[in-house]
Order: structure tokens, then C-alpha cells, then sequence
């Protein structure tokens, strides 16, 4: 009882049949499916399954079955389908073998449907990117002659006021650009049309070329940069010097995006060699908003920011990390963010890289010029270990960072920069947060600002000014 209890559990067809075919017993499935509700202890196998398992006597044949995978069956109505089987000699009665059969038909049609359904992806990604391809190139035409018209405006007598504009269309233009390659990388990528070149370049010089591009926004917004290289890393490696560019790029343009006052950080170490292949360590720290645990989980996902606000505050696709978590990872590596809310954020990501021949050369006894280590930009970090240095008024960080963007704040305003003394009066708001009596006096300079009142902007200024000098000397 306890044997037939068992097996009608299962949802199997499960046929216990003696050597000569005569079936002994059978399951609940067996009997649903073949259509002998009575049960099939009164069948020979030859009942049931097709004539290819017979003998030349028109006799059950166990050799054959026993060989098999698959098998037509025969339902009592004489209807059949095509079973997956299995036969195993029975553990508890010498002579006695259990099948195990499962309808194979509705498999097969899944199967068929995955194939369409595969067909039809492809053809739809084929679609998908070959739209993408066409929408981008038609994209960048009329964006490229935007901005060689604008170039050549800003080279004619303008003043300050069109001049101004101008520039922010060219960043506009500039953005619009990083937009569209982000969308075109992207659809490569899932595409699986995305490759990594491997090529000879100089490290140093490829590190200096991000800090070049980048420092002007960071100079804009009153920030500093340290940006240290390992020494015994190489000068020439090989690898993809583009994407390494545009991985650095992306995460010293979110850091610059997101922070308003104190640091941006790069450090480069060589944490592993092995028969000429170099894997280098990478971390790219700031001191801006900083994100929670929950928004960290889906910061690398497609088309995400860690929420609403930011999208609508910073601007951007939220593809940017997502391309670049796949291209450190094409590179063999892995990217990590640490991060704090309000503490600022930390990316590390590995990748590897091949010495150059000639620095394997050079190893062996070669001489070879050296080339300097980052000439701009080093500066020892000891001094930004602590945020809150930055933050709590009145240390000596802080009270260097106020004089700072007080200098650069009367400089736009005498400019009438408005949007770029706005800025810097934002940022004297998260440099005064224990001070709920001076971050008024910002505010009222903010509204004043934002009607680009340029009288009363200049009384609010020296207002601050005045009671600045009074908390902590000399501005």
C-alpha cells in the first residue's frame, strides 16, 4: 500500500511492468492520461506502447525499450502522443521495471514557441538598432552645425550678457552630444555588438587628458582635485584607451554634478602582475550629496537615478553607470560604490591591462626616458580625510572654504555672472549649516540674485560680509 501510495504522488506516468511486458501496476497519472480509470493491471506493454518495442514474434522486446528515450503511447481510445520514457530496473522485485514517461508534445511546441519568440527578438532588436543608429546620425548633424555656428558667435564682439548665452547653448549642445553616445553605446551593448580594443598608450598622459577636460567645470564650481598614480605603475600599457577615458569621465562628471563644496579625488594603484598582465585599482571620491543604501541598489540599472529629484535637478539619461559598470566589466573588472547620505560617495573599480612590449623590454635591462608623474593636480588628501571639517563652522577648513567662495561670489556678482553667484551662495548654505542666523542672510542674498538685482545683491553681500568678519576675521 505504502508503494502505491508513493508513486501516485507523482506527476509522471509510472508503468511497473515484469520481463515478459505484462503490466503489474500502475499510477493515478498513468491511468488519468491513457484512459483506464479501472487501473492497467490487466495490459501487456504491448497495449500500450508502439510495435517498434516488439520482437520479430510479435513479442514484448525489453532490449528495445530499455534502449530508448522516446515513444509513442497509446491511450485506451486509441489516440496517441509522444513521450519522453525512462526504464530502470525495480529495487524491490527481481525481475520487475519500472517506466517513467512524460508527455513530450507540449515540450516540443514550447520549444517551437522559443525558437519564434527568439527569431522574432532578434529581428526586433535588428530594428531596434538600426533605428537607434539612423535617430543618433540624424541627431548629431544638426547638433554638430549648432555648435560650429556658436564657436564662430563667440569669436565676434559680444557682450557679456549674449556671450553668456552662448555658452550655455554650447554646454547644452555638449550635453546633448554625451546624451546621444550614451544612447548609441548602450543599444551596442545590448546588442552584444560592443567590443574592447587593445592598444598602446601612456597611462600618465591618458590620466592628465580626463583632468584636463574636467578641470574647468571643477574650477567653475570652486572645487579642488588631487589626482594620484602609483609610481610603479607603467608608463606605456595596452588596453582601451577610450573606454578607460570614458569610464574616468562619466564618474568625474557625476562627482563634479553632485557636489557643491570641498573635494574630487582620483587615486590609481597597481594591486596585482602576472606574466605581463597588470590589474589596476581605481577610486573616485567626492564630498556631495552622497546617496542611501536603498538608492545605492539601483544606481547601476538602465535609465535610473537614485530618484526623481535628482533627475529633475541634475539633468541626465541615468545611463552613464550602467555603461560604465559594462565596460569595466568587458575590461575584466568590477565596480563598487561606498557611499553615505549627506557624507559623499566613493566608486572603486578594477581592470586589467597588458605591460607594453617596450616597458617589458625596458625591465630587462633597457633604458628608457622616464616620463613624470602628474605634474598639476597631486596634493597630499590628509587634509580632506574628515568631511566634517569642511562642514562644522568655524575650522580651519571651513573657514578657508567660506573665504573661498565669498571671493569667487563678489567676483560673478561684479560680473553679473547670476547664475554662477548663485552657485556660490548655495554653497555657502551647506558651508554654514550650524549657523541658522548667517544661512538667512544667504537667502535674502539668493533672492536678490535670482532678480539679478545687482543694488541690492551688493548690500546683501556686504551684510554677510561684515558679520562673517566678525565670526571669524578678515574675509
Amino acid at each position: 500500500m505504502e508503494r502505491i501510495e508513493l508513486i501516485d504522488q507523482l506527476m509522471e506516468i509510472v508503468l511497473v511492468f515484469d520481463d515478459t511486458g505484462k503490466i503489474q501496476l500502475s499510477n493515478r497519472a498513468a491511468n488519468q492520461e491513457l484512459g483506464y480509470e479501472e487501473g492497467m493491471d490487466h495490459l501487456d506493454m504491448k497495449d500500450v506502447v508502439l510495435k517498434q518495442f516488439l520482437n520479430d514474434n510479435q513479442e514484448f522486446s525489453l532490449d528495445e525499450i530499455q534502449k530508448a528515450s522516446e515513444a509513442v503511447l497509446y491511450r485506451k481510445n486509441q489516440s496517441c502522443f509522444t513521450a519522453s520514457i525512462k526504464v530502470v530496473p525495480s529495487q524491490v522485485e527481481q525481475g520487475h521495471y519500472h517506466l517513467l514517461a512524460t508527455d513530450s508534445t507540449q515540450r516540443r511546441e514550447l520549444e517551437r514557441q522559443l525558437v519564434r519568440v527568439r527569431e522574432e527578438t532578434a529581428e526586433a532588436m535588428k530594428a531596434r538598432n538600426e533605428f537607434v543608429a539612423n535617430v543618433t546620425h540624424e541627431l548629431r548633424t544638426p547638433l554638430n552645425g549648432m555648435r560650429g555656428h556658436l564657436t564662430t558667435l563667440r569669436d565676434t564682439n559680444l557682450d557679456s550678457k549674449q556671450l553668456r548665452t552662448t555658452d550655455i547653448i554650447l554646454q547644452c549642445c555638449e550635453n546633448m552630444a554625451a546624451i546621444i553616445n550614451n544612447i548609441l553605446d548602450f543599444s551596442k551593448m545590448e546588442a552584444g555588438k560592443f567590443t574592447i580594443e587593445k592598444k598602446e598608450f601612456n597611462f600618465r598622459n591618458m590620466v592628465n587628458h580626463v583632468i584636463d577636460t574636467s578641470i574647468t567645470m571643477i574650477n567653475e564650481k570652486g572645487l579642488y582635485l588631487i589626482a594620484n598614480v602609483a609610481e610603479d605603475i607603467p608608463e606605456n600599457v595596452v588596453g582601451d584607451e577610450l573606454r578607460i577615458i570614458q569610464i574616468l569621465n562619466n564618474l568625474l562628471s557625476n562627482a563634479v554634478k553632485f557636489t557643491s563644496v570641498g573635494y574630487i579625488s582620483i587615486e590609481i594603484t597597481k594591486t596585482m602582475e602576472f606574466d605581463n598582465e597588470l590589474e589596476l585599482f581605481f577610486m573616485v571620491k567626492d564630498t556631495g550629496i552622497g546617496m542611501t543604501k536603498e538608492e545605492q541598489d539601483k544606481i547601476f540599472k538602465s535609465f535610473t537615478q537614485a530618484d526623481a529629484s535628482i533627475t529633475r535637478r541634475y539633468g541626465g539619461t541615468g545611463l552613464g553607470l550602467t555603461i560604465t559598470k559594462q565596460l569595466i566589466e568587458l575590461m575584466s573588472g568590477n565596480i563598487r560604490l561606498d557611499s553615505e547620505k549627506g557624507k559623499g560617495s566613493t566608486f572603486s573599480f578594477r581592470i586589467r591591462l597588458d605591460r607594453a612590449k617596450q616597458e617589458r623590454q625596458a625591465e630587462q635591462g633597457l633604458q628608457e626616458a622616464e616620463t613624470p608623474l602628474l605634474k598639476q593636480y597631486n596634493a597630499s588628501i590628509d587634509r580632506f580625510d574628515s568631511m566634517e571639517n569642511f562642514f562644522s563652522f568655524g575650522t580651519q577648513e571651513n573657514v578657508q572654504e567660506i573665504r573661498n567662495k565669498m571671493e569667487k561670489l563678489i567676483i560673478c556678482l561684479e560680473l553679473e555672472a547670476w547664475d554662477r553667484a548663485e552657485s556660490f551662495a548655495s554653497n555657502l548654505k551647506s558651508l554654514l549649516q550650524d549657523r541658522e542666523d548667517l544661512k538667512k542672510l544667504v537667502f535674502r542674498l539668493e533672492m536678490c540674485l535670482r532678480k539679478e538685482d545687482y543694488e541690492k545683491s551688493m548690500q546683501r553681500y556686504q551684510a554677510l560680509k561684515t558679520k562673517l568678519e566678525a565670526e571669524i576675521g578678515g574675509m
